[in-house]
């Protein structure tokens, strides 16, 4: 059977232009233009791929994906999102989502996507979802809708479904531990309990006593029996920060853990059976590791089963207004403060820092400046010293012929950039999108906005 896509959309210039990129791929495309047309279209013809964009006035993209599954025809459904975030990825593929793709995307991630769907749609055509999603803590949660953390968030609702070990890498402030929350906040453990601990803060005795439990007298200062934290998590997740820091006598005993699902209490020969769930989190090379023979290798790949690595700050920059957005509505609240906003030169400033601690220096910085202002906007004299040094230090790398004044506003500065690479490449507008990292209808609207006329003249 031909593998025909329904596109779902409620802007135009989009809706044409992914029937354009997708007939070139060989895909017979039906358009709708809203929720409600999509859903006529379902009820009369069979689309082995709906494509459908999230937000749309009326009936989104959600209300698509529900109402596919009622149809008799099972439909593998890919969503688009222009506002990606955690909850929508979770809400998404426990919905039964195929996909869920962040909009701007590069056209051939995307056609990628389809393909996968096109190839696999005969064996997930009888597909049914799984249980409806639960709600987020949203008081701490991931933030961005860049495509390095939208794959994060569609991992995370992933490993939520499943009950396998979960290993979190990446650099230090980069909220691992929000990742372990939002899997255990997810998953059928959701009622049970949720125990961080740090293994770099504690001893290794001290830590085996803290996670095995401990008999009385069974050393020095042990004057009472210990439950350790796997048996009072027992059916809940336990989240292991910084494993590499673990010694090798207790790699062992943590690998019997996953292997067997037992414990041995520290100073007794008893064996007792656990059920938990165990997310690891590292900043170090575990593989590295692992070759240099201070991490074993059969820990390692037991707690890789599924893994998720978080990208720095300076590598999803792209994020970092909603951070910064998200990071002063909490403080400003917290602090009783009516600041609105930061201005565009605080905005430029933490744009070209290199942010070495992260999302938490980020979020000490914009607590800092709600402190410390006594305006409605933040300025840049409002953030730590070192962030103004970073960011003089970082600006004086450039071209200052080429720099736009300092104080020229974001849109300026937004028109100059793409005007520059549209006449760098000779107004090739695929080869532009890529430059900028966004698709193709993303720059013929940002071009009417700013009166760029797209074909050089």
């Amino acid at each position: 059977m031909t593998c025909r896509i329904l596109v779902v959309d409620d802007d135009e210039v989009n809706r044409k232009l992914l029937k354009e990129v997708l007939e070139k791929e060989g895909y017979p495309v039906q358009l709708a233009g809203s929720g409600e047309e999509a859903v006529k279209w379902m009820k009369r013809d069979s689309f082995p791929i709906v494509l459908s964009d999230i937000r749309m006035v009326a009936m989104d993209g959600m209300a698509v994906l529900r109402e596919s599954k009622r149809t008799q025809y099972q439909s593998t459904v890919i969503l688009m999102t222009g506002f990606g975030s955690m909850e929508g990825a979770v809400e998404a593929i426990q919905e039964g989502a195929f996909d869920y793709v962040s909009k701007p995307f590069k056209m051939d991630s995307l056609k990628q996507v389809v393909a996968r769907a096109a190839k696999h749609w005969e064996s997930l055509r009888d597909f049914k979802g799984s249980s409806p999603p639960t709600q987020l803590d949203m008081t701490r949660t991931l933030i961005g809708k860049s495509p390095e953390i939208v794959d994060v968030y569609k991992t995370i609702a992933r490993a939520a479904m499943s009950a396998s070990t979960v290993l979190v890498t990446g650099e230090s402030g980069t909220g691992k531990e929000l990742v372990a929350h939002a899997i255990h906040n997810n998953s059928p453990r959701r009622q049970k309990k949720f125990t961080a601990i740090n293994c770099g803060a504690l001893a290794d005795n001290l830590l085996e006593s803290e996670l095995f439990g401990h008999l009385r007298g069974s050393f020095t200062g042990a004057v009472s029996d210990k439950k350790g934290l796997f048996e009072d998590s027992n059916g809940g997740t336990i989240f292991l920060d910084e494993i590499g820091d673990i010694t090798p006598a207790l790699q062992i005993k943590l690998l019997r853990v996953l292997q067997e699902s037992e414990i041995k209490v520290v100073g007794s020969s008893e064996i007792r059976k656990v059920n938990v769930r165990i997310i690891a989190a590292t900043h170090r090379d575990l593989e590295a590791m692992v070759r240099n023979g201070k991490f074993r290798e059969d820990l390692y790949y037991r707690l890789k089963v599924i893994e998720i690595h978080l990208p720095s700050l300076r590598e999803r920059l792209v994020d970092l207004p909603d951070l910064v957005e998200h990071f002063l509505a909490r403080y400003a609240d917290k602090n009783k403060k009516a600041i609105s906003h930061v201005s565009d030169e605080s905005l430029k400033m933490l744009l070209n820092y290199s942010w070495p601690g992260n999302i938490r220096e980020l979020e000490n910085a914009i607590e800092r400046a709600v402190a410390m202002s006594n305006t409605s906007v933040l300025f840049p004299e409002d953030f730590p010293s070192e962030i103004n040094r970073g960011h003089s230090l970082g600006a004086s790398a450039f071209n200052k012929a080429e720099e736009p004044p300092f104080r020229t506003s974001l849109e300026e500065m937004e028109k100059g950039h793409i005007s520059k690479v549209l006449h760098d490449v000779n107004y090739n507008k695929s080869k532009a999108s890529e430059i900028l990292g966004i698709d193709r209808a993303t720059l013929y609207r940002k071009a009417q906005r700013y009166g760029i006329d797209l074909r050089g003249k």
